[in-house]
């Protein structure tokens, strides 16, 4: 029924949720300003108050809200996949930004005529911020000694020096995705078992379907802007757990296990 369905996960964002929201509603706009029918949606997974009274004053354009009490970002999205009506899906974090033209240029790139049958596709570049970084006291950010922002540029998967082993020790790419709803159907992403100490779905998501020869490619003139917090990221909830991500059984001949 849709081209696209773009679904924004919200834990307890609180106000980071206003430019979130706002920040989706331009992509969307651009979107469906060049024909492309979009839904709208977002998940509220254990959100607080102050977030879901947000959602509601400044989401109501969005085509549908859904909460749930997983705890969990992979079961989130997991849930966001069954609810969507697209053929490509799109995820978004409830305090990050984009570039206004994400959506457009992932679903051409997605549908050019030498496009992959089955692809999973990154923004180009990546910036992630500190917000403290742009306070006017230090405004000259890059030469400030306790900047913590930075900026990396996305590689696709199928260039000839990509070496996947390297998967296993750091992120390769983003969580802001744009794939085929059939692809997150037959891969959903892996809930974490901190007793085990696995987790991080997106990293073991990225694994698992390189690892199925599911090419990740990157779109030309994208952006996606990660906000770095000092509370209430996954990322160091993750990292002050100790968990790692899943690794595949048929990976293990490649670690010599």
């Amino acid at each position: 029924m849709f081209d696209i369905t773009v679904t924004l996960i919200l834990h307890r964002e609180k106000a980071f949720a206003i430019p979130a929201l706002g920040s989706m509603s331009d992509l969307v706009s651009v979107a469906r300003a060049a024909g492309l029918k979009v839904e709208a949606r977002a998940v509220l997974d254990n959100a607080d108050d102050l977030t879901r009274q947000i959602v509601a004053v400044r989401g109501g354009w969005l085509d549908g809200v859904e909460e749930v009490s997983f705890g969990d970002p992979a079961l989130s999205r997991n849930q966001g996949v069954l609810a969507a009506r697209g053929d490509f899906l799109a995820f978004l974090d409830g305090d990050d930004l984009w570039g206004a033209e994400w959506l457009r240029l992932a679903h051409a790139a997605a549908t050019a005529i030498d496009a992959p049958a089955e692809a999973i596709w990154h923004p180009e570049s990546l910036f992630c911020f500190a917000e403290a970084d742009f306070d006017y006291h230090t405004i000259d950010h890059c030469a400030h000694p306790s900047a913590q922002s930075f900026h990396f540029l996305h590689s696709p998967s199928d260039e000839p020096d990509f070496e996947r082993d390297v998967l296993f020790l750091d992120f390769l790419w983003s969580a802001n995705v744009f794939a085929k709803r059939s692809i997150h159907l037959r891969y959903p992403y892996k809930a974490a078992d901190k007793r085990s100490g696995f987790g991080i779905e997106d990293w073991a998501w990225n694994i698992e379907t390189v690892w199925a020869n599911i090419s990740h490619r990157v779109v030309p003139n994208t952006v996606h802007l990660i906000r770095l917090k000092e509370t209430g990221s996954w990322g160091k909830q993750n990292t002050a757990e100790g968990l790692l991500p899943y690794l595949l059984q048929e990976a293990w001949p490649t670690l010599g296990g």
